[in-house]
C-alpha cells in the first residue's frame, strides 16, 4: 500500500506547524540491549552447524609395567543455526512526496532501520523468555535445565533446584549451584564463571542492584561485608523486553565464554530507494539475515522465580 496524501493530512494542510516525529525530538531510542550480552557472529552460509565434542575420561591409575588405557574424544550434539529474513518497506507516491512540507516522507528509511531493530531486540530476549521451554541447546534440554544429558553420560543442571524470587539467598544458591554443576560434556568440573552479567527486568532491576553493589550485606542490620559483591564482579543489564517480571538471569560476562549467540548473514542494510515504472511511487526498503539461539549451557544459569 503506497501513502499518500489523505493519510496523513497534517503534513498537507498548508496550515504552518511543527510536526513531531517522537524519535529525535525529545523521545530517544533504547540503546541496544541484547548486544551486551549475545556473542556475536558473522556467517557467510545459510545456515550454521555447532557440533560438541566429548573429551576424555579420568585419567585411571597405571600398575608398574602395565599398557596404558587408552580413550577417545567422540562427537556429542548438534545444532543448527538457520538464518531469518526480514524485510520491510515504505512506498509513497509522488503527489505525497512533492507536497511533504516537513520532509517527514524522506525520513521513513530512519523509521524502517528502527523497526528493524525492535525486531532484533525482540527476537534476543526471546532465547531468554523461552530459556525455559522450547529454546534448547544441542542436548535437546531447554538452555535452563536440571536434567542437562552429558555427551559422555550423567547430567547436570544450569537451574535452581527449587525455583526462587531474586534474593541474597537464591543468587548465593546460585553461585553455589555454578561450582558444583559446571561440567564438560565428559563430566569433569572445570572452572565455572567469576564475571557476570546479572540480566533482570525493569521490575527487578533496584533489587538487584543493592545486591550486587552494596558494600555492607544487603537487607540486613548487621556490619557484614557483602560477599556477593566483594567476591564476584558483575554488569546489571536491564531488558525490558523481558515477559517475565520474576526472571532473573546469570550469564558470563564475556560473551564469548556462554552459548547465546547471534549470527549475522547481512547485517540491517538501506536498499537503493526504487521508482515504481508504472505508478512512479518511490519505494523504500530495509533487509536483514539473522538467527539467534543458543549452542551451549555451561556459563549460563536462571530461574523463572518463585
Amino acid at each position: 500500500m503506497a501513502q499518500v496524501k489523505g493519510l496523513t493530512p497534517a503534513l498537507y494542510d498548508n496550515v504552518d506547524k511543527m510536526v513531531y516525529d517522537g524519535i529525535g525530538q525529545g523521545l530517544k531510542e533504547l540503546k541496544p540491549i541484547w548486544r551486551e550480552y549475545f556473542n556475536v557472529k558473522t556467517s557467510d552460509r545459510s545456515f550454521e552447524r555447532v557440533v560438541t565434542m566429548v573429551g576424555m575420561g579420568d585419567a585411571p591409575e597405571k600398575p608398574e609395567g602395565q599398557a596404558y588405557t587408552t580413550d577417545m574424544i567422540r562427537q556429542g550434539y548438534t545444532k543448527d543455526f538457520t538464518h531469518t529474513s526480514f524485510g520491510f518497506g515504505f512506498e509513497v507516491t509522488q503527489d505525497a512526496l512533492e507536497d511533504d512540507q516537513y520532509d517527514q516522507l524522506q525520513r521513513a528509511p530512519k523509521w524502517l532501520a528502527f523497526s528493524c531493530r525492535v525486531v532484533e531486540e525482540k527476537r534476543a530476549a526471546n532465547v531468554l523468555n523461552n530459556g525455559f521451554t522450547t529454546e534448547t541447546t544441542p542436548d535437546g534440554a531447554a538452555l535452563f535445565s536440571a536434567t542437562h544429558t552429558l555427551g559422555g553420560g550423567g547430567t547436570a543442571r544450569n537451574i535452581l533446584g527449587t525455583n526462587a524470587d531474586l534474593s541474597e539467598t537464591s543468587l548465593t544458591q546460585a553461585l553455589i549451584d555454578i561450582q558444583t554443576q559446571t561440567k564438560l560434556e565428559s563430566g569433569q568440573l572445570v572452572a565455572p564463571m567469576q564475571s557476570f552479567d546479572l540480566v533482570v527486568p525493569p521490575d527487578l532491576e533496584f533489587l538487584a542492584a543493592r545486591l550486587v553493589k552494596s558494600i555492607s550485606r544487603p537487607q540486613s542490620a548487621d556490619n557484614d561485608i557483602n560477599a556477593l559483591k566483594a567476591l564476584r564482579q558483575w554488569n546489571v543489564i536491564v531488558n525490558p523486553y523481558l515477559t517475565d517480571t520474576d526472571a532473573w538471569f546469570l550469564l558470563a560476562a564475556n560473551s564469548k565464554m556462554h552459548g547465546i549467540c547471534s549470527y549475522t548473514r547481512v547485517p540491517i542494510t538501506l536498499l537503493e530507494p526504487m521508482t515504481d515504472s508504472r505508478t512512479r511511487n518511490r519505494i523504500y526498503a530495509v533487509r536483514f539475515r539473522r538467527s539467534f539461539g543458543a549452542w551451549m549451557w555451561q556459563n549460563t544459569f536462571a530461574t523463572p522465580g518463585a
